[in-house]
């Protein structure tokens, strides 16, 4: 007599469940218990390129960044911090360069998103080249992906192109759909991704398809906590700081 499918699907998943810590039937359900936080996730991460009034490129590091919709154009929204340099230029300009980083990045998170380009003391792009990434300049914006968007806030101005970051993943030209969102000491943005580009250098397809580092071919929040360059909160960490 053959044994049913039915009942192999059964065991199969009565044996996952208890692999997993899950009941069986008849069994009560584990009891809530309260977390003091929400569980930290394992996020991409990019750094945002901007103008400041001066024409100057400044940079961040971001996590907070998602898409949201696909058609009739790329959404994605992104969460700024107040009171940054990004923040203003982002506000006053409306577009910017997301630069999707890989783990080689790592040693300029600091620079990048621990210091404030607002010091007279820093000086991020002569750090980056320094530290051997000298911004190049970034692609310009072109033709849209998705075609012309009447929702996409006008520019009285032609704008130079902001300085990018070599070996990045990934480039987007993103453009600010209409006002910022309150999000207490964050201000979110809905924008467009009007352009997408990589370096021509950059290995893998060009279909958008990761291949590098198991499909993933950028710098993620969790190989920074590995690392010790940001907190379980998400905030940069003094490499040069030896207090205790």
């Amino acid at each position: 007599m053959k044994f049913p499918r039915y009942l192999f699907a059964i065991a199969f998943a009565a044996r996952l469940g208890a692999i997993h810590g899950l009941t069986s039937p008849g069994q009560s359900p584990p009891p809530f218990r309260s977390l003091e936080a929400p569980r930290v996730m394992d996020v991409p991460v990019y750094s945002l390129a901007t103008l400041g009034p001066d024409g100057e490129t400044n940079m961040n590091i971001l996590t907070y960044a998602s898409p949201v919709g696909i058609r009739p154009k790329r959404t994605w929204v992104l969460s700024l911090y107040r009171a940054t340099q990004t923040h203003a230029n982002f506000l006053a300009r409306g577009t910017g360069v997301l630069q999707v980083l890989r783990e080689d990045h790592a040693q300029l998170i600091w620079h990048l998103g621990g210091t404030s380009s607002s010091s007279a003391e820093v000086d991020k792009r002569a750090r980056c080249a320094e530290l051997g990434f000298p911004w190049r300049p970034g692609p310009a914006s072109g033709s849209s992906h998705d075609g012309p968007s009447e929702d996409v806030l006008p520019s009285d101005e032609v704008l130079p192109s902001e300085e990018v970051l070599p070996g990045c993943a990934a480039y987007y030209r993103v453009r600010l759909l209409g006002e910022l969102i309150d999000a207490g000491d964050h201000q979110v943005a809905y924008v467009a991704l009007e352009d997408f580009f990589e370096e021509e250098s950059a290995c893998g397809p060009s279909d958008g398809t990761n291949t590098a580092n198991g499909g993933a071919d950028f710098m993620s929040s969790a190989f920074l906590r590995e690392q010790g360059l940001v907190s379980a909160v998400g905030k940069a960490i003094d490499p040069f700081d030896t207090s205790p």
